[in-house]
């Protein structure tokens, strides 16, 4: 009643965990130290397209003890949807409506999209960039409707809209409630770009967004204190614009959990909601 915010809480990406722990085993693992709301990689050997209907409901069933899949991210080394080749951005469409089939199935909301990877060398004209990201968008609009799941556009340095300038313009000419933005604070602090704003900028466009540290010499994902991202500035700006969604640690570091837990730390002295001391099973 007196206007003042609660803490906002924090989930977890689980990016750190691709190569060594199937999801379901890293939700009840991360749950034990008090998370509940997770942004799953698909990345086999922690999750593939070819999970079962025993591993999808596996998963489902974590609800029932309080751990909640809000997202899918489907990394974007393997697919392009802004490729020059048509046959590429097919190939990545099929990927993505199995990755948007897959959220459906575990009652995820969104499902994290890089827009294209482009030639680090000799990029196509902005103009172009937008032409194929279009057509491929185009085909994956109805499906993530019918599905319940929204495409979140994330900032990424190499991808085709990589700063909220260009993600914003983009997603407003859609114009469609399917396609929302994932906002990566680590990748806009890299590039150049103030992460609060950025938020400023795109304001209700943002669903999620994603917490790790960086600096601007080295693009890295690294757990809070390890880099310079300004996060009492973005825990600011998020207040300003009122944002509603769901913050992410996305930590990559050698033992994750550890390095989850110290940025959680970092991270409630400057605003965020503590971490809860016990499982919400």
């Amino acid at each position: 009643m007196n206007g003042v915010r609660a803490p906002r809480p924090l989930g977890i990406n689980t990016y750190g965990f691709i190569w060594t722990t199937p999801a379901a085993d890293c939700l009840r693992q991360l749950g034990a130290l008090g998370y509940a709301e997770f942004e799953l990689v698909l990345n086999p050997p922690h999750l593939s397209f070819e999970a079962g209907r025993a591993e999808r409901a596996q998963l489902r069933a974590l609800r029932e003890q309080g751990l909640r899949v809000r997202g899918l991210n489907l990394p974007s080394l393997d697919t392009n949807l802004a490729s020059p080749l048509a046959r590429m951005r097919a190939y990545s469409v099929g990927l993505f409506r199995d990755a948007i089939d897959l959220a459906a199935d575990l009652g995820a909301e969104y499902l994290v999209t890089v827009p294209g990877r482009m030639n680090p060398l000799l990029a196509p004209a902005p103009a172009q960039r937008r032409q194929w990201l279009h057509e491929s968008l185009r085909e994956l609009i109805p499906h993530a409707q019918a599905r319940g799941v929204r495409l979140a556009l994330e900032n990424v340095p190499f991808a085709a809209l990589p700063d909220a300038a260009a993600l914003g313009a983009f997603v407003r000419e859609l114009a469609t409630p399917a396609v929302s933005i994932c906002y990566d604070a680590a990748n806009a602090h890299f590039i150049g770009e103030s992460p609060a704003e950025g938020l400023r900028q795109l304001a209700a466009l943002v669903e999620v967004v994603h917490l790790s540290d960086t600096t601007r010499q080295a693009w890295r994902h690294d757990e809070v204190g390890q880099g310079d991202v300004p996060f009492g500035a973005t825990l600011a700006a998020l207040d300003e614009i009122a944002f509603d969604g769901i913050c992410m640690m996305e930590i990559i570091h050698p033992q994750p959990e550890a390095g989850i837990v110290r940025s959680h730390e970092r991270l409630a002295r400057l605003g965020w909601a503590p971490r809860k001391a016990e499982s919400p099973a």
